[in-house]
């Protein structure tokens, strides 16, 4: 066994009894565990024993073996004299404290299958780690531990926010602008779009949106994307000229067109075109934001984000290369993506920066009015018989792998921890 896993199993009162025999011959009742401490000093603060019919009150410190107290010289440490209570899985010396006063000590006696899962969870290459008794879990009280760990991944975005608030001057809309650009196009260009919002102000972009043409200039001259078009093409050939005449009036320096990529990647997700669709949207800039916190459910959000590319968009994928007719438009699965990843944490962080719960208890709503995405987490729940129906579920999944499963942590994982209680109880 290890240090941890018998903390685990102390904190979590997963020993067989709470009545036990210390190594002296001692009964010892546990009546609390205590409140466990990570940082220095004893494993577990306040707890409350009787020890032949005396009730004590104190610190209780855990190890593999009672060696390991003197191992970790506690013996000259004054911070351990209040230890009340030695807890071992081998006790294999008698301890005693800087005074010299010898300390009660008990073998911690637990269900060997804990030790069992345990390791199989740690060992197993196949996730979720805990899959062998997922289905003992009752769906309800999974459905809470969904909603815990889709509020931890809201309040994980939350921060990269407060970000860009401390770096803008609480400038809530270019907050804004940034998150939705950022996760404009999805996955495989977002850090080009995050790195072209915050260098090219939402304010500079709204000056233009008298005209949509401008607006397509500035962000796909800003972006690169218009260096080498071809003079035969008029349209792309003007979208350049009208970026030139913006950059020397707002002194602007395109980024590195190769920062793009283009490869692997579905045509209606190129970043021209994904640009395009920003612009029509840029031209609903001014009212965007008090719309989607007015916004009382998902559908009208659909609504806001439903934009289309002008007309030279419906034969091009990319600047100058004919393609067939296609209308190109922001689909349902890209709203989706937009709505989870930006909209609704920005909702999230709205709401508690300002004190109004209103807009967190809507950003928690619509994650459940959303459909869950499809991914190969969600999917690898799904195998093990968990009913993943909503992006809320979906959001706290892509959490427990990324800060639990990804880490081994299954000792910090609430739903680890429910099965583990399961385990302890046959």
């Amino acid at each position: 066994m290890t240090e941890e896993f018998l903390q685990y199993v102390w904190a979590n009162s997963l020993f067989t009894s709470t009545v036990c025999v210390s190594t002296k011959g001692k009964r010892v009742e546990i009546l609390n565990v205590g409140f466990q401490n990570r940082d220095a000093g004893p494993d577990f603060f306040n707890a409350k024993v009787r020890i032949n019919n005396v009730v004590q009150v104190g610190n209780v410190e855990i190890h593999q073996k009672g060696s390991d107290w003197f191992r970790h010289a506690h013996e000259k440490d004054s911070a351990y004299n209040n230890v009340i209570l030695s807890v071992v899985g081998e006790a294999d010396m008698e301890v005693y404290d800087s005074r010299g006063r010898e300390i009660d000590a008990i073998t911690l006696v637990y269900d060997n299958r804990l030790w069992d899962e345990y390791v199989f969870m740690q060992g197993v290459p196949v996730e979720p780690r805990c899959h062998r008794h997922l289905k003992k879990i009752d769906s309800t009280r999974l459905e809470m531990l969904f909603t815990g760990y889709a509020i931890e991944r809201l309040e994980r975005k939350c921060k990269d926010i407060q970000v860009m608030l401390r770096e803008t001057k609480n400038d809530w809309e270019e907050c804004f602008y940034r998150m939705l650009v950022r996760y404009w196009s999805g996955n495989v260009n977002a850090d080009v779009f995050a790195q072209l919002a915050q260098n090219l102000s939402y304010k500079k972009v709204v000056r233009s949106s008298e005209s949509l043409f401008r607006v397509e200039a500035l962000l796909l001259g800003y972006a690169g994307l218009l260096v080498d078009v071809p003079e035969t093409d008029e349209y792309a050939f003007g979208l350049r000229e009208e970026y030139e005449y913006q950059a020397a009036k707002f002194q602007l320096e395109a980024m590195n067109v190769s920062q793009w990529k283009f490869m692997r990647i579905r045509p209606l997700a190129f970043p021209t075109v994904r640009l395009a669709l920003l612009a029509s949207l840029m031209m609903r800039f001014n009212f965007l934001l008090s719309s989607v916190l007015d916004a009382s459910d998902v559908s009208e959000i659909y609504g806001l984000l439903d934009v289309t590319a002008s007309s030279y968009w419906d034969t091009h994928y990319k600047l100058g290369v004919v393609s067939v007719k296609r209308v190109k438009k922001l689909g349902n699965s890209m709203k989706n993506v937009i709505i989870i990843n930006a909209l609704i944490p920005f909702l999230f962080i709205y709401g508690k920066e300002r004190g109004e719960e209103r807009y967190c208890d809507k950003a928690l709503r619509w994650l459940e009015e959303l459909r869950a995405e499809r991914n190969h987490v969600s999917e690898a729940w799904t195998r093990y018989g968990v009913q993943v129906n909503s992006a809320l579920q979906s959001q706290a999944l892509l959490q427990v792998k990324r800060e639990y499963c990804d880490a081994h942590r299954c000792l910090h994982c609430k739903i680890g921890a429910e099965v583990f209680r399961r385990v302890g109880r046959g």
